[in-house]
């Protein structure tokens, strides 16, 4: 649902626009989360003073009490609005990616590979404290063969 028509509403502060979507839209944009719409409104393609302001407005209006807010989808949205640039133009904003984080530890690379979903610093820590006997162990536990499996 990340389109122009979404951008250019919390560019111009449109506050009122939530109420105008319907439930589905609404649900839509809950559902694929505000903090992405954050990582969008805070990254503006612009002059320098354009670009700071992007992200000083969202850091300090919307980011700030976050763990408080963020059960208020209207609220959420408002916040938004209220990051928009002082002329109420459409902004291009742009992407910041994620980082995947890579490893180069062979243990750490094998362990993120059988637990995607953990967070690197816990496949970190596992690795750590695992040794490579009881790591080989696991993953002949899980049927990996021997030359698949170095250490």
């Amino acid at each position: 649902m990340y389109n122009k028509e979404l951008f250019m509403a919390l560019d111009k502060d449109s506050k009122g626009v939530w109420d105008e979507y319907t439930d589905d839209e609404r649900t839509q944009i809950i559902k694929e989360k505000f903090w992405l719409l954050n990582r969008y409104m805070s990254l503006v393609n612009g002059t320098q003073a354009e670009e700071e302001f992007a992200v000083t407005a969202t850091n300090e209006l919307y980011n700030i009490n976050w763990a408080i807010v963020s059960k208020h989808p209207k609220l959420l949205w408002q916040l938004l609005c209220c990051t928009h640039n002082p002329e109420r133009k459409a902004r291009s904003h742009g992407w910041i990616a994620l980082k995947k984080k890579g490893s180069k530890d062979p243990k750490t690379k094998f362990l993120l590979e059988l637990y995607p979903n953990k967070k690197q610093d816990e496949v970190e820590l596992l690795a750590r404290i695992s040794t490579k006997a009881e790591l080989k162990q696991l993953a002949q536990d899980l049927g990996y063969e021997k030359k698949d499996v170095k250490f």
